[in-house]
């Protein structure tokens, strides 16, 4: 079900991303709360942060894990505060799953680490291995996996470069995920892995997929065509296609002219574009575009020899549905395609 907290698309579409991970998770009529009094990102992070906090009195740590996500989400990166909520997050999430088999790892990775989670099954009949996209945390994603280990796969969550940890060990958001892919798959010694990828994911899958014959299955939650779609899905047909022929002549200083005045306009645009500038390490709006223009799967998708599955949603604010029956033609050499919207 999705819910109509408030008129805002984007901050409607955050809450509603939190409530699919179930009542235990995030509690609808709490939620309800708040919302009224969120009219912009700084009364956003209060009211999150009253949430969280109220809950994590009242040892309900499952919810404030999420509402401390929640309340870190708008925050501007690299400050104390934001720090400070995520150690918070993370300290919900441990207490919320004591006893629980999860154990933790840090996989060296270019001078520091790559965090990662992994849950072993009884008589395991082999590995799920899952991570997100952009700027995820991989236990925000534990509820939508955890059933994996009831079903007899044992579990590896791992965040790659300008994901949760990792981003704040320095690693960068990139679009060649088989490196990182293929040094936790060697760290845990996998062979015939099943691999997800959540978001944004459903592009680094694939992408990492392509270049290690170790993984056997593909998961694209949902799918995830090109970097670019996140922009271009927000523009008219017109201004998308001006902003293409601009990155495609590399004119940096009118790219940057027209993002910066559109950013003027609009919180939301102004948040996406400094937040993404921040993820992948870039100092404009042009390098940034140009930085996630390289995640596109047109460049590799022949190569993708694996079982394939593809879900999408109708109506999904960053990717079109119709990238669905393109990348299921481009699926040339694919064991097999299998897709659901």
């Amino acid at each position: 079900m999705f819910y109509e907290f408030m008129e805002n698309e984007q901050f409607n579409f955050q809450i509603n991303r939190i409530v699919t991970y179930g009542e235990e998770n995030a509690s609808v009529e709490e939620i309800k709360t708040i919302t009224p009094y969120i009219k912009d990102m700084k009364s956003w992070t209060e009211n999150w942060s009253k949430l969280a906090e109220q809950a994590k009195s009242e040892g309900k740590f499952s919810q404030a894990t999420y509402y401390y996500r929640m309340a870190a989400f708008y925050m501007i990166d690299d400050t104390p505060e934001k720090m400070k909520c995520y150690r918070n997050f993370r300290e919900c999430f441990e207490k919320a799953n004591e006893g629980k088999t999860i154990q933790r790892f840090e996989i060296p990775f270019e001078g520091t680490f790559l965090p990662a989670i992994k849950i072993d099954a009884e008589n395991s009949k082999g590995t799920i291995m899952v991570h997100g996209g952009y700027d995820s945390f991989m236990e925000e994603f534990y509820p939508v996996v955890k059933n994996c280990v009831n079903f007899g796969y044992s579990l590896v969550m791992f965040e790659g470069p300008g994901q949760g940890q990792a981003r704040k060990n320095g690693l960068t958001f990139r679009y060649d995920w088989e490196v990182p892919t293929s040094v936790v798959i060697d760290y845990f010694n996998l062979h015939d892995v099943n691999l997800m990828g959540i978001s944004w994911g459903g592009y680094l899958a694939p992408r990492a997929a392509a270049f290690d014959p170790r993984i056997k299955n593909v998961i694209c939650y949902d799918i995830f065509y090109s970097g670019l779609d996140m922009m271009l899905n927000r523009l008219s047909k017109e201004d998308g296609n001006k902003l293409l022929m601009l990155l495609s002549m590399k004119q940096k200083l009118i790219v940057n002219k027209i993002i910066k005045e559109k950013m003027k306009e609009s919180i939301d645009l102004d948040w996406k574009i400094k937040h993404g500038m921040y993820i992948t390490g870039t100092k404009t709006p042009y390098d940034f575009l140009k930085s996630v223009e390289k995640h596109n799967l047109s460049s590799f998708i022949e190569k993708i020899t694996q079982n394939v599955l593809l879900l999408a949603g109708e109506n999904d604010q960053y990717v079109p549905v119709k990238r669905m029956e393109q990348i299921k033609k481009e699926l040339v050499n694919a064991q097999s395609v299998t897709s659901k919207v």
